[in-house]
């Protein structure tokens, strides 16, 4: 593609995310909270504060941050036989494929980046992963999703499968930082601003680019916003680096993915538009913000209202304060006008946090109150139901778009690496692992996988353990199932030994003392010992209960004329003995 064509596309996937763009702007800023929150509510028109200043709880904020703690989870990775043949040589091969994966997600950290996605998928309405390399320790390259920002990435259109075919992401980087990435582009990029929009054939200046930013333009990679507009363009072709500014493309990769283009969106469900889900409620927020001012003020008006007095002071001037006497004539009269404004705003506010709730999918339960005057299990189990059916159809999402970009990241491996030894380890299934493998050899266009998420996903851990034990009372789930769900539980290889260890030892202490009731008195002595050194039981039991060698009689000892058996070949047979005592 030529600049103008790269701009052209650039261009009209801007304008195609253009409504769309600017509420994300008003999403991100009431989510980041501070003064330019309140200002994305209320407009430009309030200047001067500080954060602490500010009134207004942000329950756009605080619904999200307990939504992402639901939904923010790496889901379980399933790879079952390929080919539907059941064979051992199968089964080792979807095996292998599962540490490769499983590898992939360390590199990555994936467990990092699902938190994130947590919070972007809800507020944006869409989440953006592109597909890379990345070396590890020992400089064996891997590829990764790498997470982008949403707010920047304008994706083309989804089409009838809902995954669009080309995305342009937009930032700002520091011009030193480019001209070492790109050393042949030196004199574009460090050229100045206006010689460069003189110069530029595409008119492409700073004037004009500012249409892809906004007044943040400070990030994590531009803290300071001093820097160029770069671009980066995805297609089926591959990734173009164009650099905005002088309309240069700086680098171009070739797209090896035969699946489509290196880049994975994963979009929230909605009606016919790009939603996310606290779009409706902004100017319930607004609305909340403006009332809640004005309660605090209406507050500090009825504290210090004024006071009336019909009649005359004989005392001089009105005096106020603690002590204060005044003097007033015979039928003065002495008010305070009565004003119930705080009572009635304090009234439409409880309304409006209800309104913001409701819109907002955010449950008062959330927030550890209890929803009813009198709460029953039942009552509460019907008020969550809402909860987890939208966290059930958000963990659709994002592990649907972990599935796609694991068969991604399988391809990317196969197609580049084939051919090549590649060194893996991790930590997969409670245990450590470490081995090689051939990309073209073990993944053989393999690249289906499943991602399930658990029976109690989204579950607080109380809720898990009750429900874990119930399913497990009904023989629905087996106990590592219940383990595996549970946080905090790690290596439960060494954790169910530790469990069958201690039900061992249990029952040999009570078999322990059963024999020392009924007057065995080498388990008495046990049971001495043990009282005595109680962190050695264990070495006590197993002494106690080691089979001995059994030992020959006298009878036996004559008949071998005092000698012991060979300690080697099959004992002496009758004839044998019979030979022994003729002689």
């Amino acid at each position: 593609m030529t600049p103008e064509e790269i701009q052209y596309a650039i261009t009209q996937l801007h304008f195609d995310n253009n409504s769309s763009y600017t509420t994300r702007g008003r999403i991100r800023a009431i989510m980041n909270g501070g003064p330019d929150g309140i200002m994305a509510l209320l407009g430009d028109q309030l200047k001067g504060f500080q954060d602490w200043q500010i009134p207004v709880p942000n329950l756009m904020m605080s619904g999200l941050e307990h939504l992402a703690q639901k939904i923010g989870r790496i889901p379980n990775l399933k790879v079952d036989v390929p080919n539907g043949k059941d064979s051992d040589r199968a089964r080792m091969k979807a095996e292998k494929i599962s540490r490769i994966v499983n590898a992939y997600d360390e590199v990555q950290k994936l467990d990092l980046q699902m938190p994130q996605v947590g919070r972007w998928l809800p507020g944006y309405g869409f989440a953006v992963w592109v597909i890379r390399e990345k070396k590890d320790a020992n400089g064996t390259p891997y590829p990764i999703a790498e997470l982008r920002d949403p707010y920047n990435c304008f994706p083309g259109y989804f089409g009838a499968d809902q995954q669009p075919k080309e995305m342009a992401i937009i930032r700002r980087v520091p011009k030193e930082a480019l001209a070492r990435t790109y050393p042949e582009a030196k004199d574009k990029i460090m050229k100045r601003e206006k010689d460069a929009y003189q110069t530029n054939i595409l008119g492409v200046g700073n004037a004009y680019a500012s249409a892809y930013t906004d007044q943040y333009n400070g990030s994590w990679a531009n803290s300071n916003g001093d820097g160029d507009l770069i671009a980066e363009y995805y297609n089926l072709e591959g990734t173009y680096i164009f650099h905005m500014t002088s309309g240069t493309i700086l680098d171009f990769i070739p797209n090896p993915l035969d699946s489509g283009p290196a880049f994975v969106i994963g979009k929230k469900f909605a009606f016919d538009r790009l939603q996310g889900q606290y779009d409706q409620i902004i100017g319930l927020m607004a609305s909340m913000a403006k009332i809640n001012v004005m309660s605090i003020i209406a507050m500090e008006d009825a504290v210090f209202t004024e006071t009336n007095i019909s009649g005359e002071i004989e005392s001089g001037q009105y005096r106020k304060g603690r002590f204060a006497v005044n003097y007033l004539a015979p039928g003065t009269q002495v008010s305070k006008p009565a004003s119930n404004v705080p009572y009635q705003i304090f009234q439409q506010i409880d309304r409006i946090e209800r309104q913001l709730r409701v819109g907002g999918s955010y449950p008062v339960s959330d927030d550890s109150q209890s929803p009813l005057s009198f709460a029953t299990g039942r009552g509460l189990e019907e008020l969550g139901a809402s909860m987890s059916l939208m966290i059930r159809e958000y963990h659709t999402v994002m592990s649907d778009a972990i599935e796609m970009i694991d068969a991604k990241r399988l391809e990317w491996d196969q197609k580049m690496y084939g051919g090549k030894t590649k060194a893996l380890s991790g930590y997969m299934n409670n245990t450590f692992y470490s081995e090689t493998y051939d990309p073209e050899k073990d993944i053989a266009d393999s690249f289906k996988t499943r991602r399930v998420y658990g029976a109690m996903a989204g579950y607080d851990e109380p809720q898990k353990i009750v429900t874990g034990l119930q399913l497990l009372q009904a023989g629905i789930i087996d106990r590592q199932t219940l383990q595996e769900n549970l946080d905090g539980l790690d290596n439960l290889v060494r954790v169910n030994d530790r469990i069958t260890k201690e039900k061992a030892d249990s029952v040999l202490f009570d078999t322990l003392l059963a024999q020392a009731q009924q007057g065995n008195p080498k388990a008495t002595m046990a049971v001495v010992q043990i009282r005595k050194n109680p962190d050695n039981m264990q070495n006590i039991l197993d002494k106690f209960f080691t089979a001995e060698e059994p030992e020959m009689s006298e009878a036996e000892e004559a008949l071998l004329g005092g000698q012991t058996l060979p300690p080697q070949g099959p004992p002496p047979g009758i004839a044998q003995l019979l030979a022994g005592m003729g002689g």
